[in-house]
Order: structure tokens, then C-alpha cells, then sequence
């Protein structure tokens, strides 16, 4: 066995008991994997317009854990990087050797627990027989995941997926070549926003007495909507806000 296989065995162990314990094999996880994650570690939500960078887990030597999430990305593709670092989080990730490859661990892992074998086994053998691209699409919508992960799973368990070879772009002008209504998995929330640090400075408003200007100021970057509707109470009690 490869390194390549190796990883992929164990993630599949580990995302099926990973599953059982969270939610079960019998329904997608979807969106809700960032409520998983945000159990677990502090998220971050980071808007950088780059096509390349997906997210990272990021431990501080104080130990905490965080988790960044790149909102340029679809909501499909930001809900399958939150998987994805999961894996760097799980258990079976602590327990690997150095020369275990995690990277392809945490690519399986994500496929494996927003994907649950049996179940996306079953909606592929009932949806492929009106058509299989329909069937693809019907079940990264159901699953809430991008569209090349719907079929590089049903490769990875077995199945035939003939020339599907596209890209996500393509699978969206399939989409509409076939009628599906717009989805807004496909679009990006464009959000920013540290969650821990929000309500950090939130406290400190409002047990601790802080000026909501200063506070205002803190949060412009990770939770602007919170700054805004700090400096709009602000103006309204007469407060001078710069510009």
C-alpha cells in the first residue's frame, strides 16, 4: 500500500466514525459542517480574492485553534474546505507519523463525511436513470458540495462516471443547459469576520464599559457590520466619528 492509499484507508475509517458520532450516514451534512468546525476550533472568515487559496487551520503556541475560510469561494466550495480542515483537527489526524500524507487524508476525509458512501451510492443508482449529469447535479445540490467532488466520489466508490472531466465552471453552464434553477451554493458570501473576537469586544462593551467608537475601530475589519452599527449608535448619541 502507497502513501497515497494508505491515507485514503485511514480517512475513510476515521470519517465513517466521525459520522456516526456527529450526525449519521443517512443525511448530508452540508452547511451545517461549519456549525461542526465552529464546536471545535474559532473560525475566521477572510475574503481574498484568490483563486488558489482555499483556507488553513492555525494553531497559536498559547494552543488555541483556528480555522480560516476564504469567502471568494463558492458556498459549495467553502462548505467542502471546512471539511477539509477538519481533518487537520480529527483525532486520526494526531495519530499519523510524519510521513503519513495528510493533504490527500484531509481531500478524502472532506469527500467522505459530506458525501457518506452508502447514501450517495443509493441517489446515484435511483438519479442516474433519468440521466447521470442530472444525477450529478441532483446530488451536490442535496449535499451542498462542488460539483467535480460529486464526481470524483462516485469514482473513488466504484462507480461509472463516464467523461465528466469538466470543470466547475462547466458543471454551472450544464446547470443551466438543463434547466436547474440558480442555486446560491454556487455563490460567495464575500463575508468578513472573526466570531471569537466579535464577541470578545462585544463583552467588553458591554460588561467592561468600553467606548463603542473604540470598539467600532477594533471590529472594521473582522465583523464590519457590527462596527457599523456601533459608529451609526454612536452618531446618534453625538458622537464625532472620523471619516
Amino acid at each position: 500500500m502507497n502513501r497515497r492509499e494508505k491515507a485514503e484507508k485511514v480517512a475513510e475509517v476515521y470519517a465513517a466514525s466521525f459520522l456516526q458520532d456527529a450526525i449519521g450516514q443517512d443525511i448530508y451534512i452540508g452547511s451545517h459542517i461549519e456549525r461542526l468546525l465552529a464546536d471545535k476550533v474559532n473560525l475566521i472568515y477572510q475574503y481574498v480574492e484568490d483563486e488558489n487559496y482555499f483556507g488553513a487551520a492555525i494553531q497559536h503556541q498559547n494552543g488555541k485553534q483556528f480555522v480560516v475560510l476564504n469567502t471568494f469561494h463558492s458556498l459549495r466550495a467553502r462548505y467542502f474546505t471546512a471539511a477539509h480542515e477538519l481533518w487537520h483537527l480529527s483525532e486520526g489526524s494526531l495519530m499519523q507519523d510524519e510521513d503519513f500524507d495528510h493533504e490527500r487524508a484531509a481531500d478524502r476525509f472532506a469527500a467522505a463525511i459530506m458525501l457518506p458512501k452508502e447514501l450517495t451510492k443509493q441517489l446515484w443508482n435511483k438519479f442516474k436513470k433519468q440521466d447521470d449529469e442530472i444525477a450529478i447535479l441532483k446530488i451536490a445540490d442535496l449535499a451542498d458540495v462542488p460539483y467535480v467532488a460529486v464526481v470524483r466520489r462516485l469514482r473513488e466508490l466504484g462507480e461509472n462516471v463516464p467523461s465528466k472531466k469538466i470543470t466547475e465552471i462547466e458543471w454551472l453552464k450544464k446547470r443551466s443547459v438543463l434547466g436547474f434553477p440558480i442555486s446560491v451554493s454556487d455563490d460567495s458570501s464575500k463575508e468578513t469576520r472573526f466570531v471569537a473576537y466579535e464577541h470578545a469586544v462585544r463583552e467588553n462593551v458591554e460588561k467592561n464599559g468600553l467606548d463603542i467608537l473604540t470598539a467600532a475601530n477594533k471590529l472594521s475589519k473582522f465583523a464590519p457590520r457590527l462596527a457599523e452599527h456601533y459608529q451609526s449608535t454612536a452618531l446618534s448619541r453625538g458622537h464625532e466619528v472620523d471619516a
